[in-house]
This record gives structure tokens, sequence and C-alpha cells, in this order.
């Protein structure tokens, strides 16, 4: 196994600590392959915070075949192979995105074990496995390096079928983690992984973030709960539209906007994933405008808050509904490249596309 040093990188600020591996991944529709690309949600994750320039260490796993370049260099496991996952969907079967589609995890790399990650601090961390690679013990020690930590509940209660690797799912409660839950920063679940656990029981213990496509999302605490809007879009593939909305929302948290500002940003991520196949390419001139927005957004903040209060999850922020419509505005000025219509097949090798 290759590994790289654990030393900080020169002048590396220590921001954001991503954790999961990358993957192959399959998009089959009616039994047919429509694209082939880089996946996992540290792929997309790092796509979201490169976008918005926060800066960011990877620690993922792959085999020997993988197939891609990538801003960061993942460990390279020898005779190993990279996760692969094969989404089968059905067009005669009308869902959401989700309840359409059968998740396969067809090869499995190795697990990312504490050793594995660096021995400096980072402001915060994303613990983001998708194929069972992130272990109680390595959340652990994210927690105890990360001053916060966001959890994608798919890292803890994925199960794979022995025969097939159909992805399935355990109850929280016996997945391993849940006495991590009183450490963690956020748990985000989307709307079809929440009844695996007890959504009431566990805002007490952590914050929760239930993302539900184009109903939004809604924030839980200890006592309160949000709804947050969503932004309209036309859905060609939902692979990654929850890591693109963690990776916003965290990014949004993080810079310093209210929780459900943060969740607004989320939100406008996921909708920009969802309308692209494959791994999303977001427009410089979008995400100059988004970043413009947030950053006049912390100053109103500053301005009307007390020190402390953009922290809270109970209430909503004064000026949610106008940031609300200027990222509303940035999104529909988002000229897609891929028509609705007729999405173009598209294959994605060593990080350049090309038409099938």
């Amino acid at each position: 196994m290759v590994t790289d040093s654990k030393d900080p990188p020169p002048n590396f600020p220590h921001r954001a600590l991503i954790v999961g591996n990358f993957c192959h991944d399959f998009l089959i529709r009616d039994a047919h392959v429509v694209t082939e690309s880089l996946g996992g949600a540290a792929s997309f994750i790092s796509t979201v915070f490169d976008g918005l320039s926060v800066p960011y260490l990877t620690v993922s796993k792959v085999g020997e075949d993988f197939a891609y370049s990538t801003k960061q260099s993942p460990i390279v496991v020898a005779n190993s192979k990279t996760t692969t996952f094969r989404a089968f969907f059905d067009s005669s079967i009308a869902g959401d995105g989700h309840r359409d589609r059968i998740l396969k995890r067809v090869v499995a790399c190795a697990p990312i074990l504490p050793s594995d990650l660096p021995d400096f601090r980072f402001d915060f961390g994303m613990a983001v496995g998708v194929g069972g690679e992130v272990l109680p013990e390595t959340l652990e020690r994210m927690i105890e390096i990360c001053d916060a930590v966001f959890v994608d509940v798919q890292s803890l209660i994925r199960v794979f079928d022995e025969i097939d690797g159909t992805v399935e799912h355990v109850n929280l409660k016996e997945s391993g983690f849940f006495h991590l839950l009183p450490r963690i920063g956020f748990l985000k679940a989307s709307a079809e992984e929440a009844p695996f656990m007890d959504v009431d029981e566990v805002r007490k213990l952590c914050p929760v973030v239930v993302t539900n496509g184009k109903e939004g999302c809604t924030l839980y605490s200890n006592g309160s709960q949000l709804q947050i809007a969503p932004f309209t879009a036309t859905q060609l593939d939902p692979t990654g539209a929850g890591d693109s909305f963690l990776g916003g929302f965290a990014a949004g948290f993080t810079a310093g906007l209210a929780v459900p500002d943060a969740a607004l940003l989320g939100n406008l991520f996921g909708s920009l994933t969802v309308s692209q196949i494959g791994l999303p390419h977001f427009e410089s001139r979008i995400l100059q405008r988004i970043k413009d927005e947030v950053e006049r957004r912390k100053l109103q903040l500053m301005d009307s808050c007390d020190p402390g209060e953009n922290k809270s999850i109970h209430r909503m922020p004064e000026g949610h509904e106008q940031f609300q419509k200027l990222l509303g505005t940035v999104r529909s000025e988002c000229q897609l490249n891929l028509p609705a219509s007729s999405p173009i097949a598209m294959e994605q090798v060593n990080g350049q596309h090309k038409l099938l």
C-alpha cells in the first residue's frame, strides 16, 4: 500500500478533511449504460469545495485500476480494485430519482483506517463513505482531529447484499456508530434513509438535516424543526445530489452563514448536480456570483446578529427569504449544457468528458 505523508502540505490552512473512497460509477438506464464516471461522495464534495475555494485534504483509497486523474492523489492499494457501483434506472417507473433506482456495489476497495488519517488538525471534517469504508474507529479519530465533523448517514448504515451487492440499510442503532452521535456536528440523511433512524431520538443527540429532493430539506434540532425551500431543477441524474448538498451546506456553515442559510446553499448545489449527468461542472461565472452573494450575506448577518446567533438552528434568520431569492436568481441564470428532453450520454475518462 502506498500512502502519502502525514505532514501538512506547505502553507496548508487546515480547513477541511474529506474522508471517503473515490469510486467508478456506472449509470445504467433501461439495461443500457448511459455513462461511466468518477464517483464517490468525496469526488462530489471536492468539486463543490473547489468551486467555493474551500481548501481541503482528501483521504480516499482506490485500486490499481483507478481510471481518473484527481486534484489530490488517493491512496492506491496494491493488488486491489477500485470501489465500483452500478446504478440501475427503469424509465417505466415514476419516481423521484431514488425509488426508481437500484444501486449495487460490485467491487469494494479497502476501508479507511484511523492510521490513514493525517496527524494534524482541521477546522472541520466530512465523513462521507459510500461503500462501507468509514469504520467507527475512523470516525472517532476524525472527531479527535477536527473541530466539527459533518457525517452522511450512508457512511454509517449502508450494508450490501452478499450475492449481488445491492445496497441495503441497517438501523442506525445497530450500525456500531450510534455512541458517537453526541460528538458530531451534523448528521445528514436522505428521505429514503431517515426511516432507518429515529429522527426524534437522534435530534436530541446531534443536529439532523434530512434532504427530500424537490421538497428541499428539513433541519432538526433538540426542540425545533425548520423547512428549507428547494430550487427548481430538471433532473437528469440524482447521483451525488446529496453529496453536493452536504458540501455546500458544510462550506456555508463553516464560512459563517446561519444554519438555514447554509442549508439553502446546500439545496442550490444539489439542484445544480441533479441537472447534469455524472460529476457536475459548475460554471465559473455562476460560482463567482454564488461566492459574492454568500459574502454579502455574511456581512449582513454580522451587522444584524449577536455573536454566535448565526449558529442557531432554532429559527430563521432575518433576511433569509431575500437570500433565497438572490440564490434563485443565480440559479435561473445557470445555462445547462445538457438538454432536459434528451440527455447526451457522456463518458468521463481521466478527468475528461467525451460523447459516447
